[in-house]
């Protein structure tokens, strides 16, 4: 699953927050972002600032089993958040609580990214030190702090995206790790046990035995490419060439990625779709996180 460097990965989110802090610099507080319904740039950097946090508490920690963020924000009332309900929901709610608290009301007062921008630097100092095999939970294969660089890349790469897209930028990624990426999702939402962290929607999609072919243009690294069979048990990765798809979508990764996580319509530059581009739709109005 994984083959870039746990060290390449960990400067990755240095850059990409780099991106990111300057991006937010440049906006209102108050200005919408327009990938994350209901949120501002102030909910954004706040979201990103309990996102590292959680990840450090984590990694610091060495926690052997799931631990949800607010524990790791001794600001967020006891009670203002429902643990027990969906991933996204939760998140959700976590990012308005967030601005209610003296660091939150200091990030829209002061028109600051400070609190994240420290979040995200002991994040990767984490990382580094921990290095990719010491022992903790993660979502998705071997509990490992290799697994938090790669969410920690993800979770950079696209809110980078989303910061930039306030100011009319469509910057572009970086084609491996975003490769890279593109398989950590499709191994998440093909792991039963990691399906808790996406949007409930997920329940409703298709299940009738379609298969998905996702083709990375220019690959050099990684697999290339994914088949993905929408089995009755829920969505199963299937070894290429296992069957004939149903719609195959060919982009470079830097692309892919951000289709796969909504900021990118079907019908961008770029993106090729032959076959049924309503099976791919489909997957794209349901697979959530």
């Amino acid at each position: 699953m994984y083959w870039i460097d746990h060290t390449r990965l960990c400067h990755e989110i240095r850059r990409q927050c780099l991106h990111l802090s300057a991006a937010l610099r440049r906006v209102d507080p108050e200005t919408r972002v327009p990938d994350c319904p209901g949120w501002t740039a102030a909910h954004l950097a706040g979201h990103l600032h309990a996102a590292f946090t959680w990840a450090a508490g984590m990694l610091n920690s060495g926690a052997a089993e799931f631990r949800p963020p607010h524990t790791f924000l001794p600001d967020i009332p006891d009670g203002a958040l429902d643990a027990g309900a969906p991933w996204t929901s939760y998140v959700d709610a976590l990012a308005h609580a967030h601005l209610k608290t003296p660091l939150g009301s200091r990030i829209v007062e002061d028109h600051t990214v400070a609190p994240f921008v420290e979040a995200a630097d002991a994040f990767v100092d984490a990382l580094l030190a921990a290095g990719p095999d010491r022992p903790v939970w993660t979502c998705l294969g071997e509990p490992r702090s290799r697994g938090w660089a790669t969410w920690g890349a993800l979770e950079s790469g696209i809110h980078r995206l989303d910061a930039e897209a306030m100011l009319g930028l469509a910057p572009e990624l970086d084609r491996e790790v975003a490769e890279e990426l593109v398989d950590f999702i499709l191994e998440l939402v093909t792991e039963p046990a990691s399906t808790a962290f996406f949007d409930p929607r997920l329940a409703q999609l298709r299940k009738s035995g379609e298969r998905i072919l996702l083709r990375a243009v220019g690959s050099t690294r990684g697999p290339g490419e994914w088949l993905i069979h929408l089995a009755p048990c829920g969505p199963v990765l299937l070894a290429p060439g296992t069957g004939r798809p149903d719609v195959t979508v060919d982009a470079p990764g830097e692309l892919l990625l951000p289709l796969l996580k909504r900021r990118l319509p079907l019908s961008s530059p770029g993106i090729r779709v032959t076959g049924d581009g309503d099976v791919m739709r489909d997957w794209l109005d349901h697979v959530r996180s």
